[in-house]
């Protein structure tokens, strides 16, 4: 576990103030770069997975962002029920899910992209779309939308 000295605790609490404004509810998502840079800040030092998902309208505007399955060091059980039942209540037509990897590794697993891949097509029944999965190693995130590798095997298509 990484320690932290008060000066840096002071300034990561500082630019977790100035992220948040960002991701409010209302607020219309204009970037996934500003998701981005939010999750750095409230997962990137975590030290266990934490698996959250951001609850959008039909413009893309917050619903809601919940932390819905926190797990241990390096793997966190996800329930596709449970984000059906909380996309169904927040009412929202769009999400983004994301996660992070404590370890640093910014691979996302097979059990990552498996878990997307059932996620996304749960909710396709009920015509709600899984814009990104976002996963989060320390300062870094990579997008599973973004990434070739992933869009090739038709995620996000």
């Amino acid at each position: 576990m990484m320690i932290i000295n008060q000066k840096d605790l002071a300034i990561i609490n500082q630019a977790k103030k100035v992220m948040k404004k960002y991701i409010q509810v209302g607020k219309k998502i204009s970037t996934i770069d500003h998701v981005k840079d939010y999750f750095i800040f409230h997962l990137g030092l975590y030290d266990y997975e934490a698996f959250c998902v951001l609850y959008l309208d039909s413009q893309n505007r917050i619903i809601a962002l919940e932390e819905l399955f926190r797990g241990t060091i390096n793997e966190s059980s996800v329930y596709p029920r449970e984000i059906i039942k909380q996309v169904l209540y927040h009412q929202a037509m769009a999400i983004i899910l994301v996660h992070n990897h404590p370890s640093g590794d910014k691979e996302p697993s097979l059990l990552d992209i498996s878990v997307t891949a059932k996620i996304k097509n749960a909710l396709a029944f009920i015509d709600v779309i899984v814009l990104d999965h976002l996963i989060v190693a320390k300062d870094n995130v990579i997008s599973l939308k973004e990434n070739t590798k992933y869009n090739l095997m038709n995620l996000f298509n």
